[in-house]
C-alpha cells in the first residue's frame, strides 16, 4: 500500500520547502498539478508550471516517486508530452509517472488561448493520446492516423530508463475515459469517497473484462482531502464543497482509510492545497497522517 502527498503548486521558494519537508518524511510520492492560473481570483494565488518545476525538484529529491496529477491532454501534443516524460525520467532515475486528464479548467483556456474543445470532443482526443504514449513511453515506433493527431515513426530517442514510464489516466467517466483507462493506462486516478470508488472501479473492471484485461493489472489511486478535528459542524461544512474531504479524529479517518484499501485502493494521495484557490494549506494535517495513519498500513 503506498501513500503520497500532493503539495500546492505555489510559488518556487515555497514549492521547494513542501517537497524537501514532505520527502523526508514516510510518504511514496509527490505529485503535482499540471495547471497555468488558478480558477478563481489567480491573480493573487500563483501557480507554478508543472514540468519545469518536476524536473528542478526531480534533481534535487531523490528518495519518492514524482508525477503529474494529471497533466492537461489538449495544452501540448501528445508526442511532445512523450519527450517531455522521457527527459524527466532521465532527471528522476526512473521515479517519474506520467498522469493525463483531458482537461477540464476552462478559464485558462480562454486566457492563454487554448482550444478548449466540448468534452464529447476532449475525451475522444484523450483516447488517442493514450493511444499514443503508452507505445512511445514503451520505447515503441509509433505509426498513427487519428482523427486528432498523427504520428509517422516516430520513437523517443533517448530512450525510456525502464521497459515503460508508467501512465496514470485521471478521470471516472463511465462511457469513454473508464473504457480508455482500461484500454492503455498503467495506473488510474480518481477524487472519490468509498462509494464513488467502489461504483466507478465495478464500471472500470466490466470495461476491462471486454477486452480481457486483469483490472489488478492497474494501479489504482485516489485522492482526498482530509481533516482531524472533532468539529463536526467545520466538517460538514467543507464536505459541502469537497465531496472527497475525510474528516474526524484518527481512529475515523483510518476506518475511511481502510475502507479504501479493501475495495482495491493501491495508492492513496493527500491534497495538501485548497481546491479552489490552489493556495496552500498547513502541512500539519499531513504530519498527523503521516505519523498516525500511514504506519498502520505499512
Amino acid at each position: 500500500m503506498l501513500f503520497s502527498a500532493w503539495p500546492a503548486p505555489s510559488k518556487w521558494e515555497y514549492m521547494l520547502n513542501d517537497w524537501q519537508y514532505l520527502a523526508s518524511k514516510n510518504w511514496d510520492g509527490l505529485w503535482m498539478m499540471d495547471h497555468f492560473m488558478a480558477p478563481n481570483n489567480p491573480q493573487d494565488n500563483p501557480v507554478s508550471e508543472s514540468f519545469t518545476s518536476i524536473a528542478a525538484l526531480g534533481s534535487l529529491i531523490d528518495n519518492v516517486r514524482i508525477g503529474t496529477m494529471v497533466a492537461g491532454n489538449t495544452y501540448r501534443h501528445p508526442a511532445v508530452l512523450a519527450k517531455m516524460a522521457v527527459n524527466l525520467d532521465h532527471i528522476t532515475k526512473g521515479r517519474f509517472i506520467l498522469g493525463i486528464g483531458c482537461g477540464w479548467q476552462e478559464l485558462e483556456h480562454s486566457v492563454f488561448g487554448i482550444d478548449f474543445p466540448p468534452i464529447s470532443q476532449r475525451v475522444k482526443m484523450l483516447n488517442e493520446s493514450a493511444d499514443i504514449l503508452s507505445n512511445l513511453l514503451s520505447g515503441n515506433e509509433v505509426n498513427f492516423s487519428g482523427d486528432y493527431y498523427n504520428l509517422s515513426q516516430a520513437k523517443l530517442s533517448p530512450a525510456p530508463l525502464t521497459d515503460k514510464i508508467p501512465l496514470l489516466i485521471g478521470g471516472g467517466g463511465e462511457k469513454v475515459t473508464l473504457k480508455t483507462v482500461a484500454k492503455f493506462a498503467d495506473a488510474w486516478n480518481i477524487w472519490a469517497s468509498p462509494s464513488l470508488f467502489e461504483r466507478k472501479l465495478a464500471v472500470l473492471t466490466k470495461h476491462c473484462e471486454l477486452i480481457n484485461r486483469d483490472v489488478s493489472e492497474i494501479h489504482k489511486t485516489v485522492a482526498i482531502n482530509i481533516l482531524f478535528s472533532d468539529d463536526r459542524q467545520k466538517i460538514q461544512q467543507l464536505k459541502t464543497n469537497s465531496w472527497s474531504l475525510i474528516g474526524g479524529n484518527i481512529d475515523e479517518i483510518t476506518q475511511r482509510i481502510g475502507e479504501f484499501i479493501n475495495m482495491g485502493v493501491n495508492e492513496i494521495i493527500v491534497a495538501a492545497y485548497n481546491k479552489d484557490s490552489y493556495q496552500r494549506v498547513s502541512l500539519e494535517q499531513l504530519d498527523i497522517f503521516s505519523e498516525n495513519i500511514i504506519p498502520l498500513f505499512n
